[in-house]
């Protein structure tokens, strides 16, 4: 895949261009060129929620915006009747879940430039919906059968939504359950390729994440509107690594071990979100207040064990226990307005206070069984920004959007030992940031889209914090000193709708990022996250809808999916240059269905693929590759007594985890290679029913 040239990809498209263009729109165009999908349109899928719709519209990628700093500007590509989502990111999959189908009018696909509310690019979904005074609700369970592993009987949804006088209501209970697994064979070979030790391992990954939550929205009076949102969820996760460990004859001087070792990693999670807004009318405009709280409470337990089976002794026994603390309080106001039809104005202004918490605690029960107080560490960061956007048709085909603004952020570490011995780093940064966006509409049916942004990066705090892998005894240390990344990016998108229904969309783009945040070396012996001087990215995206109709094939639509993606880094300790941490390099999926016109079964089928670059560490490279591709066919009856099921068979291509390892001696600069590692482990056929319905 990685040998596919851009010519010979532009070549391609062409091609598909040439014979899109030869087929009748499935759907409206109005005035304001934005494609209108009808209730109807969906008929054919049998839509349970206004997700599922979503889902379905041609060429549209729901992007919940979830890795954007703070609340910020624009996050999820979806409206809900011209309206951002409340919350963060606006969870738009389970906004959008709690919304029956039957409430929805009609779904329009909009272009963010043209929208007065800043941030947005690309293609939009506006989802028209209307507020039903009767009490409705969906409910969906999704058991699966994986070989080797414990049924999971557990992941399940449902909701309920309402109105009564002017507030209106929707709730939902779930729990996203997992019963996942993989096995297989652990090489160990020393610098010249002879085996010196082989693993057989299983692995097994247990977790239930069961959760609430509860929307109301509330209108009292004429252009006000408020939201409220609350949620909880516990995540309870177990993850078991048992590897019985052989000896093999080597006639170089690496020696193996016939040991069996048992890896254990718990965590007992609970996390709760409150988020609010109130808009009103004030002076020439709109005023929104927008307030957002996040608390999570993770406990965390590994322990890892190793019995030596000829002697039936125990010759290592260690664990590593933490609990963090973890917080996020957002304030944001803004106020809009618009004196002339077609120029709107945003001004904005955003306070935040990030903190994470952590104690943790190191215990070898072999040499002394009492536990190791390895201190408190705890991240602070506060944060202001403003930003004014403006919003401007500068033609019927031209549409524009800039927004200037800037952050302010102090950030303070503090690490605090055992003794009660405190070392701290506090340091504050002021970041310019904004964008330019436009659209250019040479047709009702062709968007050309441009996108020039100094972002913004987002920080991991546990970044911040020491760890210690266990198994492979590789330490990670903590890093007081990291900032965010800094990047211009740019991107130019080419979205053309097509006779028949069918579309093309193609993007491409490049960053230009400083202070990028990737692993450094800290002295001759400690690896951290940290900041490297700069960066490159860059990449091109396609995708590609086909309606079977205009082919003589109804009900029939495919969907197809290409990213190919390079980046540059100098390594920060062989000084070469190098593709980023973990990078995709590329991706490909293709998705078919068939809804059988004058029945109510559908069949279909899924593939994909991906390949991302090694992980650079002080002394090691690390190398995951998922030997797919994975695939997947089901069927589906969407009427057993009023019941929609889907059935479906995954890991068709019997796809595996692969990942290598070379390890050296010491830093990778001064020492020689030490051993190669290689891991397969293959997960198997797995059967999944999805039963859903409404109330």
């Amino acid at each position: 895949m990685t040998a596919i040239s851009f010519k010979s990809l532009l070549a391609t498209t062409a091609g598909l261009t040439l014979i899109l263009s030869q087929t009748t729109l499935a759907q409206d165009t109005n005035s304001d060129n934005a494609r209108v999908f009808e209730t109807a349109y969906f008929d054919q899928y049998a839509p349970r929620t206004a997700l599922d719709m979503v889902r379905r519209v041609p060429g549209f990628q729901l992007d919940s915006g979830d890795f954007k700093r703070g609340l910020g500007q624009g996050g999820a590509n979806v409206l809900l009747n011209g309206q951002r989502l409340a919350g963060k990111s606006g969870d738009p999959f389970g906004q959008l879940g709690r919304i029956p189908a039957e409430n929805v009018q009609r779904i329009e696909i909009v272009d963010g430039a043209s929208l007065n509310i800043p941030g947005l690019s690309g293609q939009v979904a506006n989802v028209i919906a209307k507020s039903s005074k009767k009490t409705s609700g969906t409910w969906e369970w999704r058991p699966e059968w994986r070989e080797g592993l414990e049924a999971n009987m557990l992941p399940f949804s449902a909701t309920i939504s309402g109105e009564s006088g002017n507030l209106s209501y929707s709730a939902e209970l779930k729990n996203n359950s997992f019963r996942n697994g993989h096995w297989g064979p652990h090489i160990r070979s020393d610098r010249l390729g002879n085996d010196f030790e082989i693993r057989d391992e299983f692995a097994r990954y247990n977790g239930d994440n069961p959760g609430g939550s509860l929307n109301l929205t509330w209108k009292p009076k004429a252009d006000h509107i408020g939201n409220l949102n609350l949620e909880y969820n516990k995540f309870n996760f177990n993850r078991v690594t048992r590897s019985d460990r052989s000896a093999i004859d080597n006639p170089g001087d690496m020696v193996g071990t016939d040991f069996y070792t048992e890896f254990t990693f718990a965590e007992d999670e609970w996390n709760a979100k409150i988020d609010g807004d109130y808009e009103l009318p004030f002076m020439d405009g709109k005023l929104k207040m927008i307030g957002y709280y996040r608390q999570e409470h993770s406990p965390t337990e590994a322990r890892f064990t190793a019995i030596d089976p000829a002697n039936v002794t125990v010759v290592d026994n260690t664990r590593f226990a933490r609990v963090a603390d973890e917080g996020e309080a957002i304030g944001r106001v803004e106020y809009s307005w618009s004196k002339t039809e077609g120029r709107d104005w945003q001004l904005a202004a955003e306070g935040v206070f990030n903190y994470l918490d952590v104690d943790s605690e190191f215990t070898d029960f072999l040499d002394d069984p009492t536990p190791i107080d390895l201190g408190n560490t705890r991240v602070e960061e506060k944060r202001g920004e403003a930003t004014l956007t403006h919003s401007r048709a500068l033609s019927p085909k031209w549409d524009t959007q800039i927004s200037v603004g800037a952050e302010y952020s102090e950030l303070e570490g503090m690490n605090t030992d055992a003794d009660g011995i405190e070392i701290g780093n506090m340091r504050s940064y002021f970041r310019p940031k904004g964008f330019v966006s436009t659209t250019y509409k040479p047709s009702d049916t062709f968007n050309i889209r441009t996108k020039i942004e100094r972002e913004v990066g987002q920080l991991n705090f546990f970044d911040f914090i020491s760890q210690v892998d266990l198994v492979d005894n590789i330490g990670s240390t903590g890093n007081l000193d990291l900032v965010p990344s800094q990047s211009w990016n740019g991107e130019v998108e080419f979205d053309k709708q097509f006779k028949g229904g069918h579309s093309f969309k193609a993007r491409v783009y490049g960053q230009k990022i400083s202070d990028l945040v990737d692993r450094i070396p800290i002295g001759l012996d400690g690896d951290a996250v940290g900041n490297i001087d700069s960066a490159k990215r860059y990449g091109v995206d396609f995708d590609v809808t086909l309606k079977g109709e205009p082919f003589g094939f109804k009900g029939a639509e495919l969907n197809l999916e290409y990213d190919l993606r390079d980046s540059s880094v100098d390594d920060p300790v062989q000084n070469f240059s190098r593709r980023l941490n973990g990078d995709k390099k590329y991706y490909w999926s293709a998705q078919f269905r068939h809804d059988i016109p004058n029945s109510d079964w559908a069949w279909g089928f899924y593939a994909d693929q991906f390949r991302q670059s090694e992980v650079y560490r002080l002394s090691t490279i690390n190398h995951f590759i998922f030997d797919g591709p994975f695939g997947m066919a089901f069927v589906e009856h969407k009427d057993v007594f009023g019941l929609k099921v889907n059935a479906s068979l995954r890991n068709l291509f019997d796809a595996s985890d692969d990942f290598n390892r070379t390890v050296y001696t010491a830093r990778r600069d001064l020492g020689e290679i030490d051993r190669f590692e290689t891991q397969s482990r293959e997960f198997g056929f797995f059967f999944r029913l999805e039963i859903s319905g409404t109330f």
